[in-house]
């Protein structure tokens, strides 16, 4: 039997394994044919050998007749054609079970069906990031890379979405790709650049353009000879202008993770990393650590300073008169939905884990 696992199920075990394409030159041409679900003892036999028993297992059918629902099990009908290279193959553990995983694309897809926009974004960048989720590291993250590499990204998104135009939430997830950002380092990453980066009406503070782990060229003096030293810094986030009159300007965030960075000879390495980001010309650098991103206020402030040192319009930005009645009601509401999403993405969760979580595990 053909089992193909989708949805939150197929989006959880690609967070949390390596990219199982990476290296390969040619994608699964595997179709759903005759995809069915699983007994309730396969089921179970599955949850555990994916390391999935904390979510139900999400699977695909083109028969109506083999959908079956249960707490471990639910069955998803898709009866019409995907593109190709949509599957790709996996272990399962079990003989009898031809096992398949949605491809990352088509998993964003599946998640934008029924998820609010924040939730869809935040998805989307962990699909578009360099780590991956790991239960053993003392932060809850470590980063994708040698044989391992980033799953997807935008623009195998953007291609993907326009081949599965028909499918439901397509079109969903073809208005969220603006308010992603590939590159991501950690969930806190993510929720720093959705928080700051997001439009007000989703509750962020919209300070503009943003670039996850950017690569910056670093002055770091001279060599012996006279020779100009440099080096390669990279900030978390960075959020950048040019306005009308005047030259670039970048603000940087980096989230320091007390988990990563509890030895002595890291907190010097991020110290000194910070002092040689603070040489760039024209980048305000400020550092957030785990108590910070728990302090609204505080996150606020640096926003608003942010905001203008961007040479931005301060927030929020209602039109009509500011001290009118329907203004004041529209600024507490924006305020609400800000303080929101806040809590969404940064308040608690852990280290570097976010308050999203699947709707099974709230």
């Amino acid at each position: 039997m053909k089992c193909v696992i989708s949805h939150m199920a197929a989006y959880l075990w690609l967070v949390r394994h390596t990219n199982q394409r990476a290296g390969v030159a040619h994608p699964s041409r595997a179709s759903l044919s005759d995809a069915g679900a699983p007994t309730a003892e396969q089921t179970n036999r599955l949850r555990w050998f994916l390391d999935l028993e904390d979510t139900p297992l999400d699977v695909l059918v083109t028969d109506p007749r083999h959908r079956r629902h249960s707490h471990i099990l639910r069955s998803h009908l898709c009866s019409g054609d995907l593109p190709s290279g949509s599957l790709i193959p996996i272990a399962s553990g079990i003989e009898q079970i031809d096992l398949y995983c949605v491809c990352p694309e088509l998993c964003f897809i599946q998640l934008c069906r029924n998820r609010d926009e924040v939730e869809s974004a935040f998805f989307g960048m962990a699909l578009c990031s360099d780590y991956r989720l790991d239960a053993i590291s003392p932060s809850g993250v470590v980063h994708r890379e040698h044989n391992d590499s980033r799953l997807t990204d935008i623009e195998s998104l953007r291609r993907y979405i326009r081949s599965a135009s028909r499918e439901h939430g397509a079109k969903a997830a073809a208005s969220i790709l603006s308010h992603i950002c590939e590159g991501s380092r950690s969930p806190k990453e993510s929720g720093i650049a959705l928080f700051y980066g997001l439009p007000q009406r989703l509750g962020g503070m919209a300070l503009g353009e943003v670039h996850m782990n950017p690569a910056l060229k670093v002055f770091e003096g001279r060599d012996t000879y006279g020779n100009d030293r440099f080096a390669t810094r990279y900030p978390d986030v960075m959020f950048t202008s040019k306005p009308a009159r005047g030259t670039r300007r970048a603000v940087a965030f980096d989230y320091d993770s007390q988990a990563e960075h509890t030895e002595t000879w890291k907190v010097l390495a991020d110290s000194r990393r910070r002092n040689t980001l603070a040489a760039v010309e024209n980048l305000v650098h400020y550092s957030i650590r785990m108590e910070d991103a728990q302090d609204y206020r505080y996150l606020v402030s640096l926003g608003d300073q942010a905001r203008k040192i961007l040479g931005r319009r301060p927030w929020p930005q209602i039109p009509g008169f500011p001290h009118h009645a329907d203004a004041r009601m529209k600024a507490g509401e924006l305020e609400h939905r800000r303080f929101e999403l806040w809590s969404r993405l940064l308040q608690g969760g852990g280290p570097d884990r976010p308050l999203i979580t699947p709707p099974a595990q709230r």
